[in-house]
């Protein structure tokens, strides 16, 4: 068990940061929220699933994918979509999309299957992550 769990942001075919500008768009209370989530989530990984950490979840057609969501509440429900790994499952996450969530319906509502073909992107190509970036 790895003292401290690595943290990593996809990066799109632009070559943004797409979990920095996801987050950069949040109020102030929000980023607080999300870093806060974040710095648990790095110091004890998976002890937090089944508390803020779900998953794995169901992909638009019911099968189950290799992906979290990291439960933040508030005014807004943030539910930043993420895998183990996906490099090394045993010390890592990998944030791979932004999403909220309103009356127990994810926004993007396909934010399930897009984490997925992210993921699988990066285990094609470790390229298409960075370290992740904290914004305030």
């Amino acid at each position: 068990m790895p003292i401290e769990w690595k943290l990593y942001d996809y990066v799109g075919d632009s070559g943004d940061n797409e979990i920095a500008s996801w987050s950069k768009s949040l109020q102030k209370i929000e980023k607080a929220k999300l870093n806060a989530k974040l710095d648990m989530l790095r110091r004890v990984g998976m002890a937090l699933h089944g508390s803020i950490l779900a998953g794995p979840l169901p992909n638009e057609q019911g099968s189950a994918e290799p992906i979290y969501k990291l439960k933040i509440h508030g005014k807004v429900q943030l539910r930043p979509m993420l895998c183990r790994g996906p490099i090394d499952t045993d010390c890592e996450f990998t944030l791979l999309l932004g999403a909220t969530e309103v009356g127990d319906k994810l926004d993007p509502p396909n934010a399930v299957s897009v984490a997925a073909q992210r993921r699988e992107r990066i285990l094609r190509d470790n390229n298409r992550r960075c370290p992740h970036e904290r914004t305030t």
